[in-house]
Protein backbone atom coordinates (compact mmCIF):
# COMPACT_ATOMS: atom_id res chain seq x y z
CA UNK A 1 0.00 0.00 0.00
CA UNK A 2 1.33 3.42 -0.94
CA UNK A 3 -0.76 5.66 1.28
CA UNK A 4 0.55 9.13 1.96
CA UNK A 5 -0.97 11.60 4.39
CA UNK A 6 0.37 15.08 3.93
CA UNK A 7 0.73 17.44 6.84
CA UNK A 8 -1.94 20.01 7.49
CA UNK A 9 -0.86 23.22 5.83
CA UNK A 10 -2.11 26.61 4.78
CA UNK A 11 -2.52 27.45 1.13
CA UNK A 12 -2.61 30.84 -0.60
CA UNK A 13 -3.04 31.52 -4.30
CA UNK A 14 -2.38 34.46 -6.61
CA UNK A 15 -2.69 35.27 -10.29
CA UNK A 16 0.80 36.11 -11.47
CA UNK A 17 2.41 37.35 -14.69
CA UNK A 18 5.34 35.84 -16.56
CA UNK A 19 7.46 38.82 -15.54
CA UNK A 20 6.76 38.27 -11.83
CA UNK A 21 7.55 34.57 -12.16
CA UNK A 22 10.93 35.40 -13.66
CA UNK A 23 11.74 37.82 -10.83
CA UNK A 24 10.64 35.47 -8.05
CA UNK A 25 12.36 32.47 -9.62
CA UNK A 26 15.76 34.13 -9.48
CA UNK A 27 15.33 34.87 -5.78
CA UNK A 28 13.82 31.53 -4.76
CA UNK A 29 16.62 29.55 -6.36
CA UNK A 30 19.07 31.10 -3.91
CA UNK A 31 17.71 29.09 -0.97
CA UNK A 32 14.97 26.72 -2.18
CA UNK A 33 15.32 23.42 -4.03
CA UNK A 34 13.62 22.58 -7.31
CA UNK A 35 11.25 19.63 -6.99
CA UNK A 36 13.12 16.38 -7.65
CA UNK A 37 10.42 15.28 -10.12
CA UNK A 38 11.06 18.25 -12.40
CA UNK A 39 12.44 17.80 -15.90
CA UNK A 40 16.17 18.52 -15.75
CA UNK A 41 16.07 20.66 -18.89
CA UNK A 42 12.85 22.65 -18.40
CA UNK A 43 12.52 22.61 -14.61
CA UNK A 44 8.86 21.65 -15.05
CA UNK A 45 6.58 18.66 -14.75
CA UNK A 46 3.03 18.23 -16.07
CA UNK A 47 0.06 17.48 -13.83
CA UNK A 48 -3.17 15.97 -15.17
CA UNK A 49 -6.13 15.80 -12.78
CA UNK A 50 -9.57 14.26 -13.28
CA UNK A 51 -12.15 15.63 -10.82
CA UNK A 52 -15.35 14.02 -9.54
CA UNK A 53 -18.62 15.74 -8.76
CA UNK A 54 -22.29 14.94 -8.30
CA UNK A 55 -24.93 15.31 -11.04
CA UNK A 56 -25.98 18.54 -9.27
CA UNK A 57 -22.42 19.91 -9.20
CA UNK A 58 -22.28 19.86 -5.39
CA UNK A 59 -18.48 20.10 -5.14
CA UNK A 60 -18.46 22.94 -7.65
CA UNK A 61 -21.22 24.85 -5.85
CA UNK A 62 -19.60 24.35 -2.43
CA UNK A 63 -16.42 25.96 -3.76
CA UNK A 64 -18.21 28.86 -5.47
CA UNK A 65 -20.39 29.47 -2.38
CA UNK A 66 -17.36 29.41 -0.07
CA UNK A 67 -18.57 26.55 2.13
CA UNK A 68 -16.44 26.49 5.31
CA UNK A 69 -15.54 22.79 5.20
CA UNK A 70 -15.45 20.72 2.02
CA UNK A 71 -13.82 17.70 0.38
CA UNK A 72 -13.23 16.74 -3.24
CA UNK A 73 -11.85 13.66 -4.97
CA UNK A 74 -9.60 13.38 -8.01
CA UNK A 75 -7.32 11.08 -9.97
CA UNK A 76 -3.90 12.55 -10.75
CA UNK A 77 -0.86 11.63 -12.80
CA UNK A 78 2.44 13.37 -13.39
CA UNK A 79 4.15 13.92 -16.76
CA UNK A 80 5.03 10.63 -18.45
CA UNK A 81 5.04 8.64 -15.21
CA UNK A 82 3.01 5.44 -15.16
CA UNK A 83 2.05 6.12 -11.54
CA UNK A 84 -1.56 7.17 -10.97
CA UNK A 85 -2.82 8.50 -7.64
CA UNK A 86 -6.28 8.74 -6.17
CA UNK A 87 -6.55 11.76 -3.88
CA UNK A 88 -8.86 13.32 -1.33
CA UNK A 89 -8.36 17.00 -0.63
CA UNK A 90 -10.08 18.48 2.41
CA UNK A 91 -10.21 22.17 3.18
CA UNK A 92 -11.31 24.07 6.28
CA UNK A 93 -10.85 27.78 5.59
CA UNK A 94 -7.16 28.13 4.60
CA UNK A 95 -6.05 24.79 6.08
CA UNK A 96 -5.57 21.90 3.67
CA UNK A 97 -5.08 18.18 4.22
CA UNK A 98 -4.46 15.86 1.31
CA UNK A 99 -4.45 12.07 1.36
CA UNK A 100 -3.30 10.13 -1.68
CA UNK A 101 -2.75 6.52 -2.65
CA UNK A 102 -1.31 4.91 -5.76
CA UNK A 103 -3.93 2.98 -7.74
CA UNK A 104 -3.77 0.71 -10.78
CA UNK A 105 -4.77 1.69 -14.31
CA UNK A 106 -7.68 -0.70 -14.00
CA UNK A 107 -9.07 1.03 -10.90
CA UNK A 108 -8.58 4.43 -12.52
CA UNK A 109 -10.50 3.34 -15.63
CA UNK A 110 -13.36 1.96 -13.56
CA UNK A 111 -13.53 5.26 -11.68
CA UNK A 112 -13.58 7.58 -14.68
CA UNK A 113 -16.00 5.29 -16.51
CA UNK A 114 -18.26 5.55 -13.43
CA UNK A 115 -18.01 1.83 -12.67
CA UNK A 116 -17.26 2.24 -8.98
CA UNK A 117 -19.61 -0.67 -8.28
CA UNK A 118 -17.11 -2.98 -10.01
CA UNK A 119 -14.31 -2.16 -7.60
CA UNK A 120 -13.39 -4.86 -5.12
CA UNK A 121 -13.21 -4.48 -1.38
CA UNK A 122 -9.57 -5.51 -0.85
CA UNK A 123 -8.53 -1.90 -0.54
CA UNK A 124 -7.11 0.34 2.17
CA UNK A 125 -9.40 2.06 4.65
CA UNK A 126 -8.81 5.30 2.76
CA UNK A 127 -9.93 3.87 -0.58
CA UNK A 128 -12.86 2.00 0.97
CA UNK A 129 -14.12 5.21 2.57
CA UNK A 130 -13.55 7.28 -0.56
CA UNK A 131 -15.17 4.81 -2.96
CA UNK A 132 -18.13 4.41 -0.60
CA UNK A 133 -18.65 8.20 -0.63
CA UNK A 134 -18.32 8.34 -4.41
CA UNK A 135 -20.95 5.62 -4.74
CA UNK A 136 -23.38 6.90 -2.09
CA UNK A 137 -23.21 10.51 -3.35
CA UNK A 138 -23.48 9.50 -7.00
CA UNK A 139 -20.22 11.22 -7.91
CA UNK A 140 -19.12 11.08 -11.55
CA UNK A 141 -15.93 11.87 -13.42
CA UNK A 142 -16.56 15.44 -14.54
CA UNK A 143 -13.61 17.33 -16.01
CA UNK A 144 -9.88 17.24 -16.60
CA UNK A 145 -7.37 19.97 -15.79
CA UNK A 146 -3.78 19.89 -17.03
CA UNK A 147 -0.92 22.32 -16.46
CA UNK A 148 2.85 22.63 -16.20
CA UNK A 149 4.26 23.16 -12.71
CA UNK A 150 7.53 24.69 -11.58
CA UNK A 151 7.87 23.75 -7.92
CA UNK A 152 10.28 24.85 -5.21
CA UNK A 153 10.46 23.38 -1.78
CA UNK A 154 11.98 24.10 1.62
CA UNK A 155 12.02 21.23 4.18
CA UNK A 156 11.49 23.64 7.08
CA UNK A 157 7.77 24.02 7.61
CA UNK A 158 6.88 21.82 4.63
CA UNK A 159 7.03 24.94 2.44
CA UNK A 160 6.19 24.65 -1.25
CA UNK A 161 6.01 27.47 -3.76
CA UNK A 162 4.72 26.61 -7.20
CA UNK A 163 4.15 28.38 -10.51
CA UNK A 164 1.40 26.76 -12.60
CA UNK A 165 1.42 27.68 -16.28
CA UNK A 166 -0.18 26.58 -19.54
CA UNK A 167 -3.48 25.68 -17.87
CA UNK A 168 -5.91 23.80 -20.09
CA UNK A 169 -8.95 21.59 -19.88
CA UNK A 170 -10.65 18.92 -21.96
CA UNK A 171 -14.22 18.62 -23.09
CA UNK A 172 -14.47 14.93 -22.26
CA UNK A 173 -13.47 12.95 -19.20
CA UNK A 174 -12.64 10.04 -21.52
CA UNK A 175 -9.36 11.71 -22.49
CA UNK A 176 -7.46 10.99 -19.29
CA UNK A 177 -5.21 8.34 -20.84
CA UNK A 178 -5.16 9.84 -24.34
CA UNK A 179 -1.74 11.38 -25.03
CA UNK A 180 -3.10 13.08 -28.17
CA UNK A 181 -6.14 14.64 -26.53
CA UNK A 182 -7.42 17.97 -27.80
CA UNK A 183 -7.38 20.75 -25.21
CA UNK A 184 -8.82 24.21 -24.55
CA UNK A 185 -6.65 26.89 -22.85
CA UNK A 186 -8.07 28.28 -19.61
CA UNK A 187 -6.06 31.53 -19.67
CA UNK A 188 -4.15 33.69 -22.04
CA UNK A 189 -0.44 32.80 -22.11
CA UNK A 190 0.68 35.45 -19.66
CA UNK A 191 -1.73 34.57 -16.86
CA UNK A 192 -0.47 31.96 -14.40
CA UNK A 193 -1.13 30.81 -10.84
CA UNK A 194 1.23 31.11 -7.88
CA UNK A 195 0.58 28.85 -4.89
CA UNK A 196 2.24 29.20 -1.48
CA UNK A 197 1.78 26.24 0.88
CA UNK A 198 3.26 25.91 4.36
CA UNK A 199 2.73 24.18 7.71
CA UNK A 200 4.75 26.60 9.86
CA UNK A 201 5.15 30.40 9.69
CA UNK A 202 7.25 31.50 6.73
CA UNK A 203 10.86 32.47 7.57
CA UNK A 204 11.67 36.18 7.36
CA UNK A 205 13.95 35.88 4.33
CA UNK A 206 11.18 34.18 2.36
CA UNK A 207 8.64 36.80 3.45
CA UNK A 208 11.01 39.45 2.15
CA UNK A 209 11.21 37.75 -1.26
CA UNK A 210 7.45 37.27 -1.50
CA UNK A 211 6.87 40.98 -0.91
CA UNK A 212 7.74 41.34 -4.59
CA UNK A 213 4.29 39.98 -5.41
CA UNK A 214 2.05 42.86 -6.49
CA UNK A 215 -1.04 40.77 -7.18
CA UNK A 216 -3.70 40.31 -4.51
CA UNK A 217 -4.47 36.93 -3.04
CA UNK A 218 -7.44 35.24 -4.75
CA UNK A 219 -9.71 32.25 -4.11
CA UNK A 220 -8.56 30.30 -7.17
CA UNK A 221 -9.76 26.81 -8.09
CA UNK A 222 -8.52 25.11 -11.25
CA UNK A 223 -11.46 22.73 -10.93
CA UNK A 224 -13.91 25.65 -10.98
CA UNK A 225 -12.09 27.47 -13.79
CA UNK A 226 -12.15 24.39 -16.00
CA UNK A 227 -15.94 24.20 -15.66
CA UNK A 228 -16.24 27.21 -17.96
CA UNK A 229 -15.33 24.99 -20.87
CA UNK A 230 -17.27 21.79 -20.19
CA UNK A 231 -20.85 20.79 -20.74
CA UNK A 232 -21.21 19.55 -17.18
CA UNK A 233 -21.67 22.83 -15.31
CA UNK A 234 -23.59 26.10 -15.77
CA UNK A 235 -20.54 28.09 -14.62
CA UNK A 236 -20.39 31.29 -16.71
CA UNK A 237 -18.17 33.58 -14.66
CA UNK A 238 -16.17 36.05 -16.71
CA UNK A 239 -12.54 35.68 -15.72
CA UNK A 240 -10.80 38.93 -16.57
CA UNK A 241 -7.08 39.45 -16.96
CA UNK A 242 -5.67 40.62 -13.60
CA UNK A 243 -2.82 42.59 -15.14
Amino acid sequence: MNLKMKLLRQEFKFYISNEEISSLRNSLRLFMKLDENSNKETGLYTITSLYFDSPNDDAFNEKVDGIYSREKFRIRKYSESEIIKFESKKKIENVISKTSEIITNSIARDLFQNNVHLLGFKKSKFLKRSFALIKSNGLRAKNIVEYDREAYFLPYGNIRITFDTNLKTYNSNKNFFDKNKSSTPIFYDRINILEIKHSLPLPDHLKFVLKKITAKRCAISKFVLSNKYTNFSPYQDNITEPF
